[in-house]
């Protein structure tokens, strides 16, 4: 499976398999089960880190960072929660040390959300209104605090609970919850700014 122009990913073997499993037997030294959970959940890990990071380049290479760590770091890994949580914690990290390092990262390559977003029966008006709103919305995002664009890629690309979004984050839960309120109120603010609607 290809996930952008330099990322592969081979089709998972056996899908009745639970990750958490695979995890515990890679912890015991089964280095074929580690392959099949970066089959597995490498292409959730690229979605997750690809709205934190500035390009698909950078995102594949904080990718590839992520199972290397992970992969040295398996004994620290204590058994509980899931795995794709484990490893946001660890893709969070390291673009928190690529924002300590330069100006702020983009949230979202607007090709990308522009092709999945649209409605193929959309007529060209309604193309244009919708390409110009998603637009809008990447620069709110693109300006928030980096910690308010981690909570959001975890909560709504990751799809994490709310206790997953904190673990992965290393904060309470009550912040995670502060830092999507504000984001929501705030890119809210900024699409009503230009009277372009922002839903829910």
């Amino acid at each position: 499976m290809k996930l952008s122009d330099g990322l592969f990913v081979l089709p998972v073997k056996d899908p009745n398999t639970h990750d958490l499993e695979l995890l515990r037997r890679s912890q015991a030294g089964d280095a074929g089960a580690f392959d099949e959970l970066i089959r597995r959940l490498t292409p959730r890990l690229f979605r997750i880190i690809r709205r934190m990071a500035s390009d698909a380049a950078e995102a594949e290479a904080l990718v590839q960072e992520t199972w290397v760590r992970a992969w040295r770091g398996l004994s620290r890994w204590r058994g509980d929660g899931e795995p794709i949580a484990w490893l946001a914690a660890i893709a969070v990290n390291q673009a928190r040390d690529r924002w300590r390092k330069k100006a702020p990262i983009d949230f979202a390559d607007l090709g990308e959300r522009a092709v999945n977003l649209q409605d193929d029966a959309a007529g060209p008006e309604e193309t244009a209104e919708s390409h110009e709103a998603l637009v809008k919305l990447a620069r709110g995002v693109a300006g928030l605090r980096p910690e308010q664009r981690a909570a959001i890629a975890l909560r709504y690309e990751a799809g994490l609970t709310y206790d997953q979004v904190a673990a992965a984050m290393g904060i309470p839960m009550n912040t995670v919850r502060t830092h999507l309120h504000r984001a929501k109120a705030a890119l809210r603010e900024w699409m009503e700014a230009g009277d372009v609607g922002l839903d829910g």
